[in-house]
Order: structure tokens, then sequence, then C-alpha cells
């Protein structure tokens, strides 16, 4: 049998190959692959940030879904128009007044009879699935508004 004769430049050039080919995913892995980064808490919009947010509709180990942010809702006194900040799809504000045994859906504006008790009409939010908020009540949206007194001048 005749040997083959192997030259040394073959096997050169054969380990050089190896080495460069064995570099490349290193490179990538320093480049990235070019996917965009995924966003952090400060990109996505308060409106959709809510605690429950995801909670399935089976689950019960929540009696109710938290309170509403008396900070975000705004309430005018003079007219008694409530103005709601957007919920995450599919949830719905409420609104209960006193004399009424069940809440109504609102849209984003509602305005509320005149002479009503601020201090017993509740709002929440239901969620599809017949979950809802713990309420609020009015009076307490309105004193969340209030200048802040340690800002007052005197005279």
């Amino acid at each position: 049998m005749i040997a083959l004769r192997i030259t040394r430049s073959a096997v050169l050039k054969s380990l050089q190959a190896a080495v460069v080919l064995s570099s490349i995913p290193a490179a990538l892995g320093l480049l990235g692959c070019g996917t965009a980064t995924p966003p952090t808490d400060e990109t996505q919009p308060a409106s959709s940030v809510s605690p429950g947010t995801n909670d399935p509709i089976w689950l019960t180990s929540r009696g109710r879904l938290p309170a509403p942010d008396t900070d975000r809702i705004e309430y005018n006194p003079r007219e008694r128009i409530l103005t709601f900040h957007p919920l995450p799809t599919g949830d719905r504000w409420m609104v209960q007044l006193p004399d009424e045994d069940n809440a109504r859906y609102v849209g984003p504006f509602h305005q509320l009879p005149e002479g009503v008790d601020t201090r017993r009409t509740l709002v929440y939010y239901s969620r599809p699935g017949a979950k809802i908020s713990a309420p609020v009540t009015v009076a307490q949206i309105e004193a969340g508004r209030l200048p802040h007194t340690s800002q007052a001048r005197n005279p």
C-alpha cells in the first residue's frame, strides 16, 4: 500500500479554519443577534400597571382586586364630575350611589346627581368574570386631590 502524504500546509490550513469557525459563535454572542431589548417597567404606560392585572378569572385566592388609586381619579365638586384614568383592556369603572343596591358601569367621565352624599358614593372597577375591586368613596378621591396644607401662605 502506498501511504498518502500530507503536506504541512494542508494541516495548517485545516487548523486555521477550525479556529476561525470556533470563534464565530463567541463573536456573535458578544455582538448579540440584533433583537431589540425587552421593554423595562419605566417604558410601559402606567394605566396597564395594576396589581392583579394578569389574574385568571378562575383565581379565587384573592377575594377582591386592589382598590383604585385615588390619586389618579379626578373629582370636580363644583360640577360633580368624576374623571377616570384608562384601565387595562376589559376592565370597567363602576359607581354605586348611596340609595342604589347595585352599581352601574360608567365611562371615562361621570356626573354625579346633585346633592349626593360623597361619603357614601362608592367607586370601583370590575374585571370580566365577576371580579371587582375594593371600593373607595368619592370623598376619599376628593380628599386626595386637596391642595397640600404645607404649601399654604400666611397673610
